[in-house]
């Protein structure tokens, strides 16, 4: 049979999660620790699959702002309805619903807790399965793999739970015809949201997918002689130690929404669109010296690959120290364990890449795994990255550029906000 490459995406699977712990240690002989990208899944895995920051692929945080190609644009007269009829469970399913229906989007679609009055000037970033050629705005792994006429098998949460995936990933490790094998699992975020102090519970976990992917290398392996395993993540998970309610704090400002400006409060992050100068004035003033982060200014945010001319995603970004979880947010209001979204330099934030085979180059960010994999299938890159941010030799802040420290205990509600890294119902893709 033809040689077959196993390719594992394990959502929020970081470097100080399986440094201590085994984890087919006797499979995936070279490991390497990732810096991430700053934001989330809807952010890091497009720079997984793309080899590029966000600034150039252009996906980041779910929500952005375009009122003209919103895909809840209908919805804009519930806003003048009073909040019982339009902010409870029932009304706020069918809304997503519509939505979705009318938008055609094929992508991840939540509205999460965002206000139903505001809903009308977001657009959501992921439009169509970044799972298959085209998810992107630039060429992914997929789309290589289709232009080379490489046969490829996908299994996501689009269609698949995790358990599903590990049970049929072995008969189709033995059977398939297909060059490459692409797993997207995305339950062992879910779990670490919730249980990452318990660390016997997190070595449990681990465990399980541990026998899984065993069990699809022991299959592949003894169906065929050429076989090569990838396990890599998109960032890891930073234990919640305080929460914060910074919108009371914004709110208390007397400012006026949509008027004088839009915030969009994310789990570790506050983002603002100010449209006059006396909201620029006080949100500056209050999130200058604020205990529980900063502002990030363009020449950080730049560092990072995550500044954007056209501002779509913020005009002014408010991050705040690990440990420190937003909430209530317009993510959620539960109390997570864990949360990922902090400063890149932040150690629980790092990513990884297991290999069952030597990696030549040098990697050490999420952005080099895409060479990776098209070096292990004889691919080189179809273009050089143009304008790619700088970093340190490691691949994090440069010398002068501080990285965000723990913040002392915040005021603030008991729950957390919740953001998306797979959260869903896991399904195949296929090409040839």
């Amino acid at each position: 049979m033809c040689p077959l490459s196993i390719y594992v995406l394990v959502d929020a699977l970081g470097w100080e999660i399986v440094r201590t712990r085994p984890f087919l240690d006797d499979v995936l002989v070279d490991r390497r620790r990732l810096v991430t990208v700053l934001g989330y899944s809807s952010g890091a895995i497009p720079t997984l699959l793309s080899g590029r920051y966000p600034s150039q692929h252009g996906h980041w945080n779910l929500f952005y702002l375009s009122p003209q190609r919103s895909p809840f644009r209908w919805t804009r007269g519930l806003g003048r309805l009073p909040r019982r009829l339009v902010e409870n469970r029932v009304a706020r399913r069918a809304i997503k619903h519509v939505s979705r229906r009318l938008s055609g989007y094929t992508g991840y679609f939540s509205i999460y807790d965002y206000p139903v009055a505001t809903l009308p000037r977001f657009d959501l970033t992921e439009k169509r399965d970044i799972y298959q050629p085209g998810g992107l705005d630039c060429p992914s792994l997929f789309d290589r793999l289709q232009a080379a006429g490489i046969a490829w098998e996908a299994y996501t949460y689009h269609g698949h739970t995790d358990a599903e995936i590990l049970a049929l990933a072995p008969r189709r490790a033995a059977e398939s015809e297909a060059r490459v094998l692409f797993l997207y699992l995305s339950g062992l975020d879910h779990y670490l949201h919730y249980h990452v102090h318990d660390a016997a519970g997190v070595t449990e976990r681990l465990a399980w997918y541990e026998a899984g992917l065993r069990r699809v290398w022991e299959a592949a392996r003894a169906a065929r002689g050429d076989v090569r395993m990838f396990v890599f993540s998109d960032h890891g998970m930073t234990p919640v130690r305080w929460t914060y309610d910074l919108g009371r704090d914004v709110g208390a400002l007397g400012l006026r929404v949509p008027a004088d400006y839009l915030p969009a409060y994310d789990s570790t992050m506050a983002r603002f669109w100010i449209f006059t100068d006396r909201a620029r004035a006080a949100l500056t003033d209050l999130l200058a010296d604020h205990p529980c982060g900063a502002l990030l200014d363009q020449a950080e945010l730049s560092r990072l690959g995550v500044w954007f001319d056209d501002d779509r995603y913020y005009h002014a970004l408010f991050l705040v120290k690990p440990g420190v979880l937003l909430c209530p947010s317009h993510m959620g209001s539960v109390r997570f364990a864990g949360m990922h979204g902090y400063h890149p330099s932040e150690p629980t934030a790092d990513a990884v890449l297991l290999a069952s085979t030597a990696v030549d180059r040098s990697v050490d960010h999420i952005t080099h795994v895409l060479d990776v994999l098209l070096d292990d299938q004889g691919l080189g890159r179809a273009e050089p990255l143009a304008g790619a941010p700088t970093a340190g030799a490691d691949g994090r802040a440069p010398a002068g550029v501080p990285a965000l420290e723990p913040a002392a205990r915040g005021r603030g509600g008991e729950d957390g906000g919740r953001e998306h890294a797979g959260a869903g119902r896991p399904a195949p893709g296929r090409a040839a």
